[in-house]
């Protein structure tokens, strides 16, 4: 059988030492690595595809780890409200009366006080165009209240209460044809209401500048009390005929079932509004204007600005003694050399100028906080009258920058973002950018100590916490008290709350964590409040609108505020929120919640009506303990007088007296044992120098020393 052979076709076979060995693993075990892969652009979204469902499955494995650890969470107990005050729809503010006997709310209408015990109202304030978003109370004499107001468009207000009715003292920036319009962004009194002090605006100039103002009280209360006794004259033929009336109409006819309620509200808006005709015309002395108080200019204001004296010697005039920092305005520096000094700085730093930063626009508005403060050491003015150690005499203020020519400045390290004085203004705490605290005492005149709260975070707020709620330390001697030891609560900025103990030797160096740092945004405290009457508790409100009550010294919550499912915390940032009736009420402003999905048919552009949900905590079981638990009252600041010491120390002597009797007799017993050793310890000592060898010069042997 023929082959057929191609020509030209050099085959050879294959050699067995080139043939592959076979590997294990040569073989596919994805299937779908079978297939060729993608062209561009389609492996480049089924990359991002990829990635996108990666991400998407770690945000669903994150937020399920979520849930599960919020389900092992211990949930605190929430308790319902009892009440619902529905003529508060439009609250902006409210606070307490200081003494739990009534309630001050401030609503888009004027004022409104209530009982604290009935919350049922009392009288009211109205004027149209008035929407209050401030309001304190200050206690000035007994059962009369001063009321400070800011409204929605900076006027502030002056009220007084007394005799169930609403009197208008002053209105501090009314608006005149002609002048500038200036708001007053804030405004506060002292603790007794002797003096105000108020932060003024002018949006135009953007200027700020404080006034502090002294209030005319002991007039005021005066004047109150002539004003009640003529409004009780004029009210007393009024009050008869009233009685007769009635007793006519109950002869006659029985009134008609469900108009009791109806005739009782209307007679009581009668009475109120008769009350504000009666109040309208009076005029009560007016406040006067103690100092003026500007800012002071900042600092690149002062680079720029060379010295306009004449000469050194008049510019050495201007310089101070040195016995205050001031701002480096004083100076012998002329505007041409500051301009030359500029321009020499751009020649030599022409390269890097561009990467500086360029401030256009500079804000003049500063934030200003201060203290009213009463006589100290620091500051001696005032105490040689003891009659007015409780009259403010010194105004603490801190700026961004230094005030010009204080009286006395306290220097410190780092930028001041918090402050805080105690009741009776004698410790000052002062809160650092850089998480330092420094606790001041000003009566002595001393610093008390320097705690450094956190690393990482400045200090948001401060609060000074009962000292009844410290164990105080016992002292052998002196027997008088010398310091008191109490809490400091510190909030810092990143969420961190912390109790510092302050003790009787100083500050201890350890402060006690409360509430750790927080990461989400929600849990941050927007409100911490202590509570009247309750020195264990603080009110605490978070920013996801949780309304608390916690332990201050464990930091643990205790309850929580149930709010209908209908409605929402107003503002949950800036909550309006307030305890009266010394801690056994929580007063809440909520507004309805709006709908998820709105028809377009049924829109209304009006605000979401809103109310105050009313809490009693006195009946929640778990603030039982607390009320039942009893606290003395301890001062915070101790200071005791030469006198007062040396009546202890004579006490001491006194009660000593008997023990004093004991030690001297036996003492004298003592003596007796005293006096026999010593003339044991000389007849011991007799007898030892008559045994004793007596050397004479012939008894002893001829050596060179004798001659």
């Amino acid at each position: 059988m023929p082959v057929y052979i191609r020509k030209n076709v050099n085959f050879t076979p294959p050699s067995l030492d080139k043939i592959p060995l076979e590997d294990e693993d040569d073989y596919i075990t994805d299937p779908d690595q079978l297939k060729d892969p993608l062209p561009q652009p389609y492996r480049m979204i089924d990359k991002v595809l990829g990635q996108l469902v990666e991400d998407v499955w770690n945000i669903v494995e994150s937020r399920e780890n979520e849930r599960l650890e919020e389900s092992r969470k211990v949930r605190p107990p929430r308790h319902e409200n009892t009440k619902s005050l529905e003529y508060l729809r439009k609250c902006g503010c409210m606070t307490d009366s200081g003494d739990g006997l009534y309630m001050f709310i401030g609503h888009s209408k004027g004022i409104i006080v209530i009982d604290a015990n009935t919350q049922e109202k009392v009288t009211l304030w109205e004027e149209d165009r008035v929407d209050l978003q401030y309001i304190r109370a200050h206690i000035i004499a007994p059962n009369v209240y001063l009321l400070v107001s800011i409204d929605d468009m900076g006027f502030s207000r002056l009220h007084a209460f007394s005799g169930d009715k609403l009197y208008l003292l002053k209105h501090l920036n009314e608006h005149q044809e002609g002048t500038d319009k200036m708001i007053i962004s804030k405004c506060k009194a002292s603790k007794e209401g002797d003096y105000l002090g108020v932060v003024f605006e002018n949006p135009e100039s953007r200027d700020i500048w404080l006034e502090i103002h002294k209030l005319p009280r002991e007039n005021w209360v005066t004047e109150l009390d002539n004003i009640k006794a003529k409004l009780q004259k004029k009210e007393e033929p009024k009050q008869e005929v009233k009685e007769v009336k009635e007793e006519e109409s109950t002869e006659t006819a029985e009134p008609a079932e469900g108009t009791d309620g109806e005739k009782s509200e209307s007679q009581s808006q009668i009475q109120q509004t008769q009350s504000n005709e009666d109040t309208a015309g009076v005029k009560f002395s007016q406040p006067s204007l103690v100092f003026k108080l500007k800012p002071p200019p900042q600092v690149s204001a002062l680079e720029s600005r060379g010295n306009l004296a004449s000469s050194v010697y008049s510019t050495c005039q201007k310089v101070d003694t040195g016995e205050v920092i001031g701002t480096g305005q004083n100076h012998v520096l002329s505007t041409t050399q500051i301009e030359l000094r500029k321009e020499v700085f751009d020649h030599l730093h022409e390269n890097l100028l561009e990467y500086a930063s360029k401030d256009d626009t500079v804000d003049n508005i500063q934030d200003v906080n201060f203290h009213f403060l009463n006589a100290g050491k620091m500051i001696p003015l005032g105490l040689e009258n003891p009659a007015n150690l409780t009259i403010p005499t010194t105004v603490a203020v801190w700026w961004k920058d230094n005030e010009t020519k204080p009286d006395m400045v306290w220097p410190f390290t780092a930028k001041i973002t918090s402050s805080a004085v105690s009741d009776e203004t004698s410790l000052m705490i002062i809160g650092l950018v850089d998480g330092n605290i420094v606790l001041w005492d000003r009566y002595l005149g001393i610093q008390r100590g320097v705690i450094n709260i956190s690393d990482n975070s400045c200090i948001e707020k401060l609060l000074f916490l009962d000292p009844s709620i410290c164990p105080q330390e016992m002292t052998e001697y002196p027997p008088y008290s010398t310091r008191t030891t109490s809490y400091l609560l510190v909030q810092c900025r990143n969420g961190a709350m912390y109790a510092v103990l302050m003790g009787a030797g100083g500050t201890q160096a350890e402060p006690i964590c409360l509430s750790p740092q927080i990461e989400e945004s929600g849990e941050i405290f927007s409100k911490v409040e202590t509570i009247r009457g309750l020195p264990d508790l603080i009110l605490t409100v978070l920013q996801n609108g949780n309304v608390q009550i916690r332990d201050v010294l464990q930091g643990k919550v205790l309850c929580e505020m149930k709010v209908p499912d209908t409605h929402e915390i107003m503002s949950p940032w800036d909550p309006v929120v307030a305890i009266g009736n010394t801690g056994q009420t929580l007063y809440l402003r909520v507004i309805e919640r709006e709908p998820a999905e709105t028809d377009e048919t049924t829109t209304d552009a009006s605000t979401p009506q809103g109310t105050v949900l009313v809490y009693p905590l006195n009946t929640f079981n778990t603030l039982e303990t607390f009320f039942n638990r009893k606290r003395d009252s301890i001062p915070l600041s101790v200071h005791t007088t030469v006198d007062k010491r040396v009546d202890a120390l004579m006490k001491e002597r006194i009660a000593m007296q008997a023990l004093r009797k004991d030690r001297m007799q036996e003492r004298w017993n003592c003596f007796k044992e005293e006096i026999w050793t010593i003339l044991q310890y000389k007849e011991q000592a007799a007898r030892k120098a008559e045994e004793r060898d007596v050397y004479s010069p012939g008894s002893l042997g001829w050596t060179p020393l004798f001659k």
